[in-house]
């Protein structure tokens, strides 16, 4: 898992949840050919419409501190990219907050949240023997690498193209062309998900994603319809 955690860091992402291990190894494969290049286009068959409505149907309001957000995520979700985004990132860093708060710690600056959550994660896991150890641990590490080296490392030192970047997008260095493509919403959207991943590792909810239902079908067909508004409010 580490030679994934660093390939998947290098391209500016992490680790993810909920994602089969040999969809990871083609990730893998296709990083270590093209860099960061085809990575929008590998998450997009992560993030389907069917994924993000089964989530927002029957993971969301079932997972402490991340279902206080659930409305704010769900209709980030239908929402246009740069809004979705913006909305998105302070859900991830007031999760990150509640969930290392409800373990008894604070930090003052947002960027030691997810380091002190991380290793107050791993030594729970750690002496706990709390599911496969090394891969929870390397997943978790390429989590606070991501935190620290893209989301929320300084703006002007944001080394990839896609600008996922909380201080950029919220304190409005960021403009139109700066970001609002499907990758930000990919990374912010994971970045959630991860969260959720590391709330389960001491609550009775699984570590996989929850299975599709009627309602969440029902769901997905409205995401895929606004996908078309939005397709054609931006070639109309």
């Amino acid at each position: 898992m580490d030679y994934y955690k660093e390939l998947f860091n290098k391209a500016g992402w992490f680790v993810p949840p909920y994602v089969h291990m040999e969809y990871l190894v083609e990730i893998a494969g296709d990083i270590s050919q093209n860099n960061d290049s085809n990575l929008e286009s590998r998450l997009s068959l992560i993030y389907t419409h069917d994924h993000l409505a089964a989530m927002v149907k029957h993971r969301y309001p079932i997972v402490p501190y991340i279902s206080d957000y659930k409305l704010i995520i769900a209709e980030a979700i239908v929402g246009l990219h740069h809004v979705a985004v913006s909305g998105l990132i302070p859900v991830i860093e007031g999760v990150g907050r509640k969930i290392l708060e409800s373990k008894g710690i604070s930090e003052k600056y947002v960027k030691n949240v997810f380091v002190s959550l991380a290793e107050y994660s791993k030594e729970n896991v750690i002496a706990n023997q709390l599911g496969a150890v090394d891969e929870i641990v390397a997943m978790l590490d390429s989590f606070v690498h991501f935190t620290n080296n893209n989301l929320y490392v300084n703006s002007a030192r944001y080394s990839h193209r896609d600008k996922t970047n909380r201080h950029g997008i919220l304190h409005g260095a960021f403009s139109d062309s700066d970001y609002g493509a499907p990758i930000n919403f990919y990374k912010a959207k994971g970045s959630i998900e991860f969260l959720c991943f590391v709330v389960s590792i001491r609550e009775p909810i699984s570590f996989f994603a929850p299975n599709s239902s009627e309602a969440s079908f029902k769901l997905a067909k409205q995401y895929a319809l606004f996908q078309i508004m939005n397709d054609w409010r931006k070639h109309g």
